[in-house]
């Protein structure tokens, strides 16, 4: 199988490099990141070619040679919504997501083609209701799902999905245990706010991306239940 990452030098995108690399269906990876991405040592990363972008709207030849006969795409790319306007909003997660799956599709990939999008909890699916915090966000986070929803009808041979993870957190530093411990306090005292470990979601991607879309939205609750089953299998000692 033949993998496409976009966003792999964010906190989830590296630790989806980090899984995929060592699932022996998956033999090729190729990242796309503003940076180079920085992996320990111990890892093997002869299968993986990381393709450095300054801008996720902009696919010269070459590197859409890169995504020919690819079998899913991870699309992970995202901003801090409170530090960035809005028409960067709008380019960073409806325009550069449509650039980026038409560079993909023009290249020719496998069929299926699988397209994941990684969203975010709490989006209204429904254009006409206004969230009543970071209303701009939301509406352009809904807009770029329903873009993503038609891909199948405007394109021969491709599968979509939304993932709607809550708050990703990342046991491995203090901060993010931090987060995520006071989210569960939270809870206590009214509706707990979903959050989910980012090996979790890493490894609820990776399965979907490889074994088929359960449906068309992955919640929060479905990703946790997936990633926690995908890790108990992968650290069972007879997997290959």
């Amino acid at each position: 199988m033949k993998l496409i990452l976009a966003g792999a030098t964010g906190l989830l995108g590296t630790e989806i490099i980090k899984q995929s690399l060592q699932i022996r269906e998956i033999t090729q990876v190729v990242a796309l990141a503003h940076q180079p991405v920085q992996l320990d040592k111990s890892i093997d990363s002869s299968k993986l070619k990381i393709i450095v972008l300054c801008d996720y709207g902009d696919y010269p030849d070459d590197v859409k040679a890169e995504f020919a006969n690819a079998d899913a795409c991870i699309w992970a790319v995202s901003v801090t919504p409170l530090r960035t306007s809005k028409a960067e909003l709008n380019r960073v997660f409806h325009d550069c997501t449509k650039l980026g799956f038409e560079a993909m599709y023009e290249a020719g990939p496998a069929r299926p083609f699988r397209f994941m999008y990684l969203s975010a909890d709490g989006i209204f699916r429904d254009p006409t209701k206004k969230a009543v915090i970071m209303a701009d966000y939301h509406m352009i986070r809904c807009n770029a799902e329903l873009m993503v929803l038609k891909f199948p009808t405007e394109n021969e041979g491709v599968e979509v999905c939304i993932a709607r993870p809550g708050v990703i957190a990342n046991p491995s530093t203090w901060s993010r245990a931090l987060v995520a411990n006071l989210f569960r306090i939270v809870g206590f005292f009214g509706r707990s706010l979903p959050n989910i470990q980012r090996s979790e979601l890493a490894a609820a991607v990776l399965n979907q991306v490889m074994d088929g879309f359960e449906k068309e939205a992955l919640l929060n609750a479905d990703l946790v239940r997936i990633g926690q089953r995908e890790l108990k299998f992968s650290s069972m000692p007879y997997r290959c």
